[in-house]
């Protein structure tokens, strides 16, 4: 074992028990006061009325927010597309102030009252702690893995799934498989689990141990019933975003949108209980009783227009716990109707727990996540098997009517394309300045044939570039143009009209699609605002740097 090697297995081993322990407190601890401030708030307003409790309630919330927003000075809140977009760069750090912020802002969203999730913010957090215990500890340790490892332990305590947690990672937010990335993830969320069962209950307060013995109906109605969940799942993801455009898109200040925010969810608790906070109660009832058809279809409209509400308007939390309660209400709606037909008849909740997986893998891009997180909480092979037809369907609908996952969505309103991987993003990241030269020779408008001709051949080049006394760009010329030229004419007179530039804001992407037809020696550089020459690059440049920018991406995915 060489002395690197070691290294590298004592860091990762080092990093996955620190993480997963950390992970671990922080999702006990995170749920557990949400829990506790609830019962707090529901003693003191025992005796007022549910619309008078949840506006006091979330007034006080609004408030608290408001001054974490500005203690922290956070402009806007992290979350996982955050954590995605810094595991797919190699000079991006977490902005752990912002990290930290955040999940106070989530954590005292949801206690409140709001309608959001914590496993958003907990990976944000596991993260974050990851990028701290990077920056703290000096780590020779890439981003990506000391990132995945912190998500990995959130996901593992937070649905005590450890296997879950080691796909997550990789599947979500990594979204690559790396042997150096395996170790410290996989110590991570087995520490994580570890710890979460040795100190407190880890149940899983959402399914038990569950077998079903229909696989055949339940895999011919999972076929019909994935494009019904994948458009519960666009729905919803469309809902959260066209919700966080309205306040600007209505002139609303920070006050009158969150004032906003309280007396709609004030409302809509006052009629539906069920849907405000985490409400996984909510989902323990829609998997152990049969839900009435407008019952569930109420929960599922109420839930997704809480959430849209809560996360567009001024609180904060995640979106995967409001999934799966959107997902088991989308679930309880089929089985009524399905039993209602008279086609099949289930007893069980095996529609219910094949909507709420279907439904939060299509939201956060992950159905190997959720497959694997239905066999670990209920034990039953059959019924993951199952519920994985459903979850590809609907995970396919989405990603094909709306996008590989609502975190890429979100990315993608921030210009941040990662439809093409980490290579594509770095060509796109990177621009055309950095490899930009100046040595090019230049003449004024008015240098007649001879004199160009001349100053070309000394300077061994077959090309030239007319600019204005100002640097505006006026064209390109050739020698050959030159030499076939009438003597007394001017350079401004040969000019190339069909000749090829790039704008100065353009990335290492736009100039080789640019260039794949181009036949010459360099390519002028010009100001897109003023058409001012800058300099000029040349193919051997760009490829330079593309095989740069792939090694750095192997490197981080591979080695």
């Amino acid at each position: 074992m060489t002395l690197r090697t070691l290294h590298l297995w004592m860091t990762s081993i080092l990093v996955g028990i620190l993480l997963g322990f950390f992970g671990a407190a922080a999702a006990h601890y995170f749920t557990a006061g949400i829990y506790s401030i609830g019962q707090v708030l529901e003693k003191y307003f025992q005796n007022s009325t549910s619309f008078t409790f949840l506006f006091c309630s979330l007034s006080t919330t609004a408030i608290v927010v408001s001054l974490i927003r500005n203690t922290f000075k956070v402009d806007r809140w992290h979350g996982p597309a955050d954590t995605i977009f810094a595991a797919h760069r190699i000079d991006n750090e977490l902005d752990v102030k912002t990290g930290v912020a955040s999940t106070l802002a989530a954590f005292v969203s949801i206690a409140g009252g709001a309608s959001a999730g914590q496993y958003g913010p907990l990976v944000h957090f596991g993260a974050t702690l990851g990028a701290f215990a990077k920056a703290t500890l000096r780590l020779r340790i890439t981003t990506d893995v000391i990132l995945g490892g912190g998500v990995a332990a959130a996901i593992s305590a937070g649905f005590n799934a450890p296997l879950a947690g080691i796909i997550f990672a990789h599947e979500a937010i990594l979204r690559h498989f790396s042997m150096k990335a395996l170790a410290p993830i996989a110590l991570a969320s087995g520490t994580a689990f570890a710890v979460h069962n040795y100190f407190w209950d880890a149940t899983t307060p959402f399914l038990q141990s569950y077998s079903t013995a229909e696989i055949g109906p339940m895999l011919l109605t999972s076929i019909i019933l994935g494009p019904f969940f994948g458009g519960i799942a666009i729905l919803f993801m469309s809902s959260v975003l066209i919700f966080s455009k309205l306040p600007r898109q209505l002139g609303l200040t920070r006050f009158q949108a969150v004032l906003v925010a309280i007396t709609g969810l004030s409302i809509i608790g006052t009629f539906y209980p069920d849907v405000m906070g985490l409400g996984t109660l909510t989902i323990v009832k829609l998997t152990n009783e049969n839900t009435l058809l407008m019952v569930a279809l109420a929960i599922l409209i109420a839930k997704i227009i809480a959430t849209a509400l809560s996360l567009g308007f001024g609180f904060f939390g995640g979106v995967f716990s409001p999934a799966l309660l959107v997902g088991a209400a989308a679930g309880s709606v089929a089985t009524a109707v399905v039993n209602w037909s008279g086609v099949h008849f289930f007893q069980g909740p095996e529609l219910v727990i094949c909507g709420m997986a279907a439904v939060a893998g299509a939201v956060i891009g992950a159905p190997l996540s959720m497959i694997i997180i239905v066999l670990e909480l209920t034990g039953s092979y059959g019924l993951a098997l199952a519920s994985t037809i459903g979850i590809v369907t609907a995970t396919m609908i989405s990603s094909q009517m709306f996008g590989n996952s609502l975190f890429d969505k979100q990315l993608l309103s921030r210009n941040i394309d990662l439809s093409q991987g980490r290579m594509g993003l770095r060509l796109m990241e990177e621009g055309i300045l950095s490899i930009i030269s100046t040595n090019e020779l230049k003449f004024k408008p008015e240098v007649n044939v001879v004199s160009a001709q001349s100053a070309m051949i000394e300077h061994e080049s077959t090309e030239a570039y007319v600019v204005s006394d100002t640097d505006k760009y006026l064209g390109k010329i050739h020698l050959r143009s030159l030499i076939l030229a009438n003597p007394k004419a001017t350079v401004l007179d040969l000019i190339d009209p069909d000749a090829l530039s790039i704008k100065s804001d353009a990335s290492i992407q736009q100039a080789i699609e640019s260039a794949s037809n181009f036949i010459g020696e360099t390519i002028p550089i010009i100001e897109r605002e003023t058409n001012i020459f800058i300099g000029t690059v040349n193919e051997g440049d760009i490829f330079k740097m593309y095989l740069e920018l792939q090694g750095q991406t192997i490197d981080l995915e591979k080695r």
